[in-house]
């Protein structure tokens, strides 16, 4: 492998006319934020007269150049040089505005042309590119989706308009000043091994960015036919998830194979050795008999005595054994898995009822959950009523735990091992199995009463929701109802007085101290289906019942029968509320 690196100006870089930079549609979706832009701002901004900034390094995947437009394949760099050019264009976009002599030449940064032919660029993959052509073209900025790529632009935007007349001094340190480390691979193998050489300087790569440059690269020392397929695959996961956090998703894939917790710190080490171990072309691969998994098993042999490490090498060992498939078929795995992630996600399956019940799982937040129910989906055989079943089960579960504020930490070990059940009786054995970590009725009960919502507005909304709906069969909460606060959030300033009414005066002596305690209990808590006409007056409670009686929630009739609420209503409502979600999230309604 031949490495000749160049330095260059991103004047220099942006001014070949006939190359075009494309990132193809496997690589992850433009995803700087404002961290990364304010730091790429001010180091541009902040160079001295004779300073200049490196940028690092950008690998192209390149062909043999022909006559007409070079497309140049982006392995690294693509976050940087789509984030460099839609600093250009706003800077363009100014120029042109002010009618200054140097948009000619931004315009040729931004653009790529041969006989006749003008292209952008830069393009991006199948997700970004429609989205940044709208940045390009100065079209439709507000139907942008990617909202990284928007918030780009109009935070470019604020920064250059802030410039004055140090535009022209800023655009110059950009394409003069800052340089780039310029690296060309004709073959797909170098590019990918040289991408991983150059991120193992311990720079911060998602595990999404490792995960394919290892795939691909392996892929390319197999073949070009294998490269290409396992790309496709690659890109349509990447399609699949769109938006969705794509580590979170690999996460949940290899709990899932390993039927174990894995700490997101080592989920790309993790899926190495799950790779090894059963990928039949792994063994091709010039470091595969040096890899972990192996290596244990390579240095045992008849004549060692068996000692308890080597009972650990063994028990590892299998944890990552699984039924041997070749690179094409696991790259379509992924596919598949990341396509029925997304509907579980997204609530995207044909039948509303399990997309409801998804639904409730999200307002809970159980998150955790979706380790098994990646495999539960992905079982062929299993009925929707089954699986409806099971979502409930979950919801029961997830709610029980969280309020009794049982150790989050212990989930991923309970779902990644729950995937191990069988689909005969699953319903009750999911039950069982569950059950061994459900909190008591008696622990929830307790908890229910006192427990806090405060940042949890959703979870508080699913609650009331089922208590007020639970006999009118599938209700979406979600879209139907908001969280409301008796006793309001703030009492003590003047606009909540002028709006609310005097709640300190009402709700009397120590009323501040106690306030922080009880706003965000659940017997402080109800939903409605539209917003409160409140008048203030010294009596706020009698303003509330007055609108509390107009509810067609059983909720808030219940509400406005009391005479008075204070914090002491707080409690007796919060016990009432206990009494009923104690029945309603109870596995003895899905004993088989």
């Amino acid at each position: 492998m031949k490495i000749t690196p160049n330095t260059s100006t991103l004047g220099n870089l942006f001014n070949i006319a006939n190359e075009q930079f494309y990132i193809p549609a496997y690589q992850r979706r433009y995803a700087w934020g404002k961290p990364q832009l304010d730091a790429l701002f001010n180091d541009i901004n902040q160079l001295g007269e004779n300073d200049s900034h490196l940028l690092g390094t950008i690998l192209f995947l390149t062909e043999s150049h022909i006559g007409g437009i070079n497309r140049l394949e982006v392995v690294d760099g693509q976050q940087r040089i789509t984030t460099i050019s839609i600093i250009l264009k706003v800077i363009l976009d100014k120029f042109i505005k002010e009618g200054s002599d140097q948009m000619a030449e931004i315009k040729k940064y931004l653009s790529c042309k041969t006989s006749g032919n003008t292209k952008n660029k830069i393009e991006l993959g199948d997700l970004d590119e429609p989205d940044y052509k709208k940045i390009i073209d100065g079209s439709e900025l507000d139907k942008i989706e990617n909202k990284n790529l928007k918030e780009a632009y109009y935070y470019f935007k604020e920064k250059i308009d802030g410039l004055g007349k140090d535009i022209s001094d800023f655009y110059d340190k950009l394409v003069n000043r800052v340089e780039v480390i310029r690296l060309d691979m004709a073959e797909a193998k170098d590019a990918y091994k040289l991408f991983e050489t150059i991120n193992n300087r311990g720079l911060r790569l998602s595990t999404t960015d490792i995960v394919k440059n290892f795939l691909l690269g392996h892929a390319s020392l197999i073949g070009e036919k294998t490269l290409n397929l396992v790309k496709n695959h690659w890109k349509n996961m990447i399609v699949n998830l769109n938006i969705i956090d794509s580590d979170k998703f690999f996460r949940h894939f290899m709990m899932k194979k390993l039927r174990r917790k894995i700490a997101a710190s080592k989920l790309a080490e993790e899926f190495k050795n799950y790779y090894y171990a059963n990928i039949v072309e792994a063994e091709q691969l010039p470091d595969f008999t040096t890899h972990f998994p192996l290596q244990a098993n390579n240095i045992q042999n008849d004549d060692m005595e068996e000692d308890e490490s080597n009972k650990n090498d063994d028990l590892e060992i299998e944890s990552y054994k699984d039924k041997k498939v070749g690179i094409i078929e696991f790259a379509k795995i992924l596919e598949k898995s990341s396509q029925i992630y997304a509907k579980i996600v997204n609530q995207k399956f044909t039948n509303y009822k399990i997309n409801r019940y998804l639904s409730d799982l999200k307002m809970i937040e159980s998150t955790p959950t979706y380790t098994f129910l990646l495999d539960l989906f992905e079982r062929e055989k299993l009925t929707d009523g089954e699986k409806i079943r099971i979502l409930k089960l979950l919801a029961t579960f997830m709610i029980r735990r969280h309020i009794c504020q049982s150790r989050t930490s212990e989930h991923d070990d309970i779902f990644s091992k729950l995937v191990e059940v069988d689909n005969k009786n699953i319903v009750e054995n999911v039950r069982k199995q569950l059950s061994k970590n459900l909190p008591s009725d008696r622990n929830f009960t307790e908890q229910f009463e006192k427990a806090q919502f405060k940042g949890l507005e959703e979870r508080a909304k699913y609650i009331l929701g089922k208590i007020e709906f639970k006999d009118q069969g599938e209700v979406d909460i979600s879209k139907e109802v908001e969280l409301e606060h008796i006793i309001p959030q703030t009492i003590n300033t003047k606009k909540s007085i002028r709006e609310f009414g005097n709640w300190v005066k009402y709700l009397g002596k120590g009323s501040l101290e106690k306030h922080k305690d009880y706003v965000w209990r659940i017997g402080n808590l109800t939903i409605l289906g539209e917003k409160l006409n409140i008048v203030a007056s010294n009596n706020p409670f009698q303003s509330k019942i007055k609108e509390y009686k107009k509810s067609d929630f059983k909720i808030n009739q219940i509400i406005a029968s009391y005479k008075k609420f204070k914090f002491g209503e707080v409690e007796k409502r919060s016990k009432e509320l206990a009494k009923k979600a104690v029945k309603i999230w109870n596995f003895r309604n899905y004993q088989d």
